[in-house]
């Protein structure tokens, strides 16, 4: 008798999960941002400001932004770079990111800070511009160093999964 109430209670509740479990998956994709994801760069400099470098960078759900360069540690050695991005007007996406700048001993010496304006001509290709600035280790007292820094990304997609 007992088992029969359970049955009833499930075959009448089904409905409904498959109902909110739709419902809570149509939002969630809906609430992705197309430049969630990780993506290639090549970071072109401005001219007399250095040779091109590739670098990887994501774009995680909630605005966390994290890449790496070729050259973070050749160059001035430096941090990944840690930041925010968030949807701005005209279909364009913002970010700010800081790194830390390192002395030839490891010792953190200032932070780089950069600003970028994102936008996707296709889904799975970016452009960017952005500037950097010199700051103190705490990310205050900031000085331009570069503006016109250009950025062209392609998404990494996943591909040629190994078969079991």
């Amino acid at each position: 008798m007992k088992h029969n109430s359970v049955s009833r209670i499930l075959t009448a509740a089904t409905p409904i999960l498959i109902v909110c479990l739709v419902l809570a998956l149509g939002t969630a994709a809906a609430a992705q941002e197309p430049i969630q994801g990780s993506w290639i760069f090549v970071v072109t400099p401005p001219p007399g400001a250095g040779s091109p470098f590739s670098a990887i960078a994501s774009f995680a759900a909630g605005g966390v932004f994290v890449a790496t360069g070729e050259n973070d540690r050749a160059v001035a050695p430096g941090s990944e770079l840690h930041g925010s991005w968030q949807r701005i007007p005209r279909n364009r996406y913002g970010a700010t990111t800081y790194h830390f700048a390192f002395d030839s001993t490891g010792r953190a010496v200032g932070m780089l800070l950069d600003h970028w304006v994102f936008q996707l001509p296709s889904k799975n290709e970016l452009i960017g511009l952005g500037d950097l600035s010199v700051c103190d280790v705490h990310g205050d007292n900031c000085m331009p160093l570069l503006s016109g820094i250009t950025i062209t990304g392609k998404r990494m997609i996943v591909q040629n999964l190994p078969t079991q």
